[in-house]
């Protein structure tokens, strides 16, 4: 993307948009459904608000590379945070890699990786279910949106529930937490709640979810409905439950292969299932109800190539290849700290020396993050005392399979066969101390 200066972005901004652009790109930046945009605005569908953005985005000079499909998109959030930080949400802030408590850190590119293929093709499928699961900060939220995107595009109605959004009292409580789900549920699709006519407390509470949804919620459905749940990692800490939660959703996949009427019903679902893994950390990894359901997928690191693709989209072409080189191996492929650590080299009086000196230290761009896993680890101290023997050692460290499960899945090892090594060399320096 050219970079666009403060006389620039006024010469267009506002005079230059349409009063419905106002609108669409105004909601776009709070982070609003292309479905909520188009409700909001009047316009025929998301198709229409599709098509105000794309023509928003070619006044700024905005346009998609070769086999992109969204990034032009995202560069509207960075560009109005910069510009008109006021029109932008905390939360459109945050998945675009710009934090409320530093707007200026830089510019957020998006790369897509192979895995997200699949899920483009994968929601075209009657009764898909996919499943992202990833360490925290991995990019799960902006695949999700790209999945949506590409539902819409086809047609397809979107829902997204989280349940992050549930109350403590409400996520302590199975039968209270299902049906929260139903009346969220209803109320994402603007239907009426009418829960308490087909709730019956003499049924068991799966059955009442799953009935209430083939008997009313998407009896009239003519189109398909791809629903997100999100944040399921919440409802994998509830260890009273969680395995009745997991048969549910397996029950749905289940009855989307049969043959008879309830079929017609649920394959017109799909369904997206997103969690963390740090939650593993305290599970039983010998009991998975959700394996072989769907398509499963780990968001992986990005490779070098991807790396050196990002360095060229933040127009870093000063980076020699001994430097990528000590890029690599401070942060890895990690999304996160790879996306942060080039935002960081925006900034005046930045340099990749200085990052390299402060990242494992308390002025690091990275504290935060570094602070929340030392904590999870805190909590867990066995698992801490195996992962300090991992970033002080000067050799692979041969753990239990247990242990190595709950470290990968927190985000904190890689493992090559049987070793395991810290996930980057930031980790080793930081944890090596800290613990």
């Amino acid at each position: 993307m050219r970079r666009m200066n403060q006389k620039e972005f006024d010469a267009i901004y506002p005079t230059r948009l349409t009063p419905k652009q106002h609108e669409v790109l105004k909601l776009f930046l709070q982070g609003e459904s292309e479905d909520a945009i188009a409700k909001s605005c009047g316009v025929n569908n998301s198709s229409s608000v599709r098509h105000h953005i794309s023509k928003i985005c070619k006044l700024f000079g905005l346009q998609n590379e070769p086999g992109e499909h969204f990034r032009q998109r995202d560069e509207l959030i960075p560009l109005f945070a910069k510009y008109k930080p006021e029109l932008v949400s905390d939360k459109s802030k945050e998945n675009c890699g710009i934090f409320p408590d530093n707007p200026e850190r830089g510019e957020f590119y998006y790369v897509e990786r192979d895995c997200e293929r699949q899920c483009y093709d994968k929601i075209l499928e009657n009764g898909a279910l996919i499943r992202i699961k990833a360490p925290q900060k991995m990019g799960k939220t902006l695949l999700v949106d790209r999945i949506l995107d590409r539902a819409s595009q086809a047609g397809y109605k979107t829902a997204l529930l989280s349940f992050e959004d549930a109350d403590s009292e409400v996520l302590g409580d199975y039968r209270k937490l299902l049906q929260w789900l139903c009346v969220t549920l209803s109320d994402l699709l603007d239907i009426e709640n009418k829960l308490k006519e087909y709730w019956d407390d003499t049924l068991g509470m799966n059955h009442n979810v799953t009935k209430y949804l083939e008997k009313y919620l998407l009896k009239d459905f003519s189109q398909p409905l791809v629903l997100v749940l999100e944040k399921v990692d919440i409802v994998f800490e509830q260890a009273s439950f969680n395995i009745d939660f997991c048969r549910l959703l397996r029950s749905w996949n289940d009855a989307a292969k049969r043959n008879d009427r309830r079929a017609a019903i649920w394959k017109k679902i799909r369904l997206i299932v997103v969690h963390a893994t740090e939650v593993y950390s305290s599970l039983d990894i010998n009991s998975s109800p959700l394996a072989g359901v769907g398509l499963t997928v780990p968001l992986p690191d990005f490779t070098l190539e991807e790396v050196q693709q990002l360095a060229r989209r933040y127009r870093h072409h000063w980076l020699t290849a001994d430097e990528m080189k000590q890029l690599a191996v401070m942060f890895g492929g990690y999304p996160y700290l790879v996306q942060t650590a080039f935002a960081y080299l925006q900034t005046p009086q930045s340099s990749l020396a200085k990052l390299l000196e402060i990242s494992p230290t308390e002025q690091s761009p990275f504290i935060n993050h570094l602070r929340e896993l030392l904590g999870k680890l805190e909590l867990c101290p066995k698992l801490a005392e195996v992962y300090l023997e991992v970033v002080t050692k000067n050799q692979p460290a041969r753990l239990e399979t247990n242990q190595i499960f709950k470290l990968e899945s927190m985000g904190l090892v890689r493992v090559e066969n049987n070793d395991c090594f810290p996930r980057c060399d930031l980790y080793r320096q930081y944890f090596s101390v800290r613990l």
